[in-house]
């Protein structure tokens, strides 16, 4: 329980911070820059020539603009909600905001997936309005295609089903009808699924119905976006069947009771049978025992070797002030952000156990 795990990798490379949230440009990116030169780059180099491909190059800057704003505002709203928020990635797939809304309401998921599309909106109506004020030429056009890029995006994702922000939409109003978010959560899901079809017989099914023959460029980005929709929406069905699993069982089912001994007492204090757990002069856990190190002192030792040195400092995240009684949903989100597998539990200012991320793994395997 008290060994640490190594950090994860930056998923690419950090550009900005906003709000001390770290923005990244994922490292498959980059396949999407090479994807839209190698498409926009030919269909205008007949007019301009090799300037084509730079050209080409920045509508692929003007998308990476579009989609870092629409991903900061979700990071913006969320946080204006007091939603932990963990970084924010531009990739193959366009974007994603890490967040944990575990504790949010209906109304707040709706307006943190909304903020996204209007973002957009607000910038397709800047870029028409400044290539209204421009004379014919590259930069009119790149204003013009940066509203148009915006506008795209903001109807795009306002496509009903996850895992685009409309099926987030949903997801709340069905939340809120039905007062079951992970039921809501399967009904987004299988949204996302029509979404998908309907995408796919907008780039495949009607043009042969009119007797054309889709082409290579329309096909690829047609199946290169079901695929992304198919899969958001298969896991946002599988999340919201986990998460019914999981609501059904307590805190309390997958706690392991802990004794509590001040991080400064010697070894001999420590108590039997339960696992300690060291805490500072408030109460407050912040360690757990190394039971390697701790069979390492000899016992004559013991009476003046402290807790603290035999322990393992942990996150000050580990600490969840919840009623054990509530449900295991609750610490899912904690559990992932602290990212050490292990929780400490308090209530009413009291250490009553730790969760471990093995523990609730169990118990949503012996849901039916």
């Amino acid at each position: 329980m008290s060994t640490q795990p190594a950090p994860e990798p930056a998923p690419g490379l950090r550009v900005a911070t906003l709000g001390g949230v770290p923005v990244y440009i994922g490292k498959s990116w980059g396949i999407l820059a090479v994807i839209i030169i190698a498409l926009i780059g030919p269909q205008l180099q007949a007019r301009l020539g090799a300037t084509a491909y730079l050209v080409a190059a920045a509508y692929a800057l003007l998308l990476l603009l579009a989609v870092m704003v629409h991903e900061a505002a979700h990071a913006i709203g969320a946080r204006a909600f007091g939603f932990p928020v963990h970084r924010v990635v531009a990739d193959l797939w366009g974007g994603h905001t890490a967040l944990d809304v575990s504790r949010s309401t209906p109304g707040r998921s709706a307006v943190v997936a909304v903020v996204g599309p209007l973002a957009n909106l607000l910038l397709s109506a800047l870029g028409y309005a400044v290539a209204a004020m421009l004379p014919d030429g590259i930069a009119h056009g790149l204003a013009n295609i940066f509203g148009f890029l915006n506008l795209m995006l903001a109807l795009f994702n306002l496509l009903p089903g996850l895992p685009l922000d409309g099926g987030q939409l949903v997801e709340a109003a069905a939340w809120k009808l039905t007062g079951d978010r992970y039921r809501a959560r399967v009904i987004a899901g299988y949204g996302g699924i029509l979404v998908t079809l309907g995408v796919l017989y907008w780039f495949v099914g009607a043009p042969m119905l009119r007797g054309e023959k889709p082409s290579l460029g329309s096909l690829g980005w047609g199946l290169l976006i079901c695929y992304f929709l198919w899969q958001g929406a298969r896991s946002a069905i599988a999340s919201g069947r986990v998460g019914g699993a999981l609501a059904r069982v307590r805190i309390l089912d997958v706690l392991t009771p802990v004794a509590p001994v001040p991080y400064d007492a010697p070894l001999t204090q420590l108590p039997s049978g339960l696992a300690p757990v060291a805490v500072d002069a408030a109460g407050m856990p912040v360690a757990l025992l190394d039971l390697a190190a701790l069979e390492s002192v000899p016992a004559h030792a013991r009476a003046f070797t402290p807790v603290s040195a035999v322990s393992r400092t942990q996150p000050p995240a580990w600490v969840l002030d919840i009623d054990p009684n509530a449900s295991l949903t609750e610490v899912l989100g904690p559990l992932h952000a602290v990212g050490t597998g292990l929780l400490a539990i308090r209530h009413q200012g009291r250490l009553v156990g730790v969760v471990t991320a093995e523990r609730v793994n169990d118990a949503l395997e012996q849901r039916p």
